[in-house]
């Protein structure tokens, strides 16, 4: 008996053979004892290398004090071949020693192609420059110290330049930060202890004004104050009696280092050399220098118009040169 043919299409909506039948989507089931392998991760794209820097001009960070105006450049450059276009942009951030209360530093700034400078208003400002090969760039900025700013407080200009393809930006730092500064009071004569007392007496009320007085013996009418603002200062002498004011500008340390340093009372003497005593029983009377001890400070005269001469021993700045002799002891 012959067999019945296999009937076509059984199951098949377009009659194609079960052979090309397309695969479901989704997971397939992993056959026993057979390992699953994991498609591999999509590496990131790469970043293309930057061309663009920036070179300071001169200092990245610079120390000022209040009420003063400093400026600091950068100059962009660029290592591609062709001629093109770079967006520079440039965030300013404040910072503070007593959160919340630090004063806004006014920063404005040179952009290419400006003949003024341009106050930064907000945060953040760009400008888009067109750049030729290995030629700088120059971006300048100035910084002011505001009247109010506390010890520490700092402004940060935060640059950022990027070439049009999207490569890696260049980018830089530049900042100020507030530092105290040493300014000359003058008084009258005689009473440069008493205008420091009454100073002191109002900083410590305010600690964040005045830091610290010099009262040099060596100088008569000053006394020195180390403080953040010459307006903080100035307002905190007002009243004082016989405070004369302050003398204009800041005074450097180099200035006041001499005073810091205690002077030699014989600096100067030599044996042999006319002095008058101008201090203790025998003030008014003129001797000869014989003997001068260094560690001691302190000089052995005998007295000119004595009848016999007695050597008499005397503090340094109890005698005033008259003349300088050469002849030694047996002068």
């Amino acid at each position: 008996m012959r067999a019945n043919p296999p009937e076509e299409g059984i199951g098949l909506l377009s009659g194609e053979s079960p052979a090309a039948v397309a695969p479901a989507k989704g997971p397939a089931a992993a056959t026993p004892g057979t390992a699953v392998t994991a498609a591999p991760p999509t590496p990131p794209k790469a970043e293309l290398p930057g061309l663009l820097s920036f070179k300071v001009a001169d200092d990245a960070m610079r120390p000022v004090t209040a009420g003063t105006i400093t400026t600091l450049s950068v100059v962009l450059s660029s290592a591609h071949p062709n001629a093109g276009a770079a967006t520079v942009q440039v965030e300013i951030a404040y910072t503070s020693t007593y959160p919340g209360e630090g004063a806004e530093w006014p920063v404005s700034w040179l952009p290419p192609g400006k003949r003024s400078f341009q106050e930064i208003v907000g945060a953040k400002q760009q400008s888009t420059v067109t750049l030729q090969p290995g030629v700088p760039v120059p971006f300048s900025f100035e910084i002011t110290a505001p009247v109010g700013v506390r010890y520490g407080d700092k402004v940060e200009i935060r640059l950022s330049a990027q070439w049009e393809d999207g490569s890696r930006p260049a980018k830089s730092i530049l900042s100020c930060v507030a530092r105290q500064a040493v300014l000359a009071i003058k008084t009258s004569r005689g009473y440069e202890r008493e205008v420091a007392d009454t100073l002191l007496a109002r900083a410590e009320e305010k600690p964040d004004v005045v830091f610290a007085l010099l009262v040099p013996a060596a100088l008569r009418g000053y006394v020195f104050a180390e403080g953040m603002s010459f307006e903080g200062v100035h307002e905190m002498l007002k009243g004082i009696r016989k405070a004369r004011g302050l003398v204009a500008g800041e005074t450097t340390l180099k200035e006041v280092e001499p005073l810091l340093v205690p002077k030699i009372t014989v600096e100067g003497f030599v044996e042999g050399a006319i002095v008058e005593l101008i201090a203790g029983p025998f003030k008014g009377e003129k001797a000869r220098v014989r003997k001068i001890d260094q560690a001691k400070e302190e000089i052995t005269v005998e007295l000119i118009e004595a009848v016999v001469p007695i050597p008499v021993t005397v503090r340094g700045d109890h005698v005033r040169m008259l003349e300088k002799g050469g002849g030694g002891k047996n002068a």
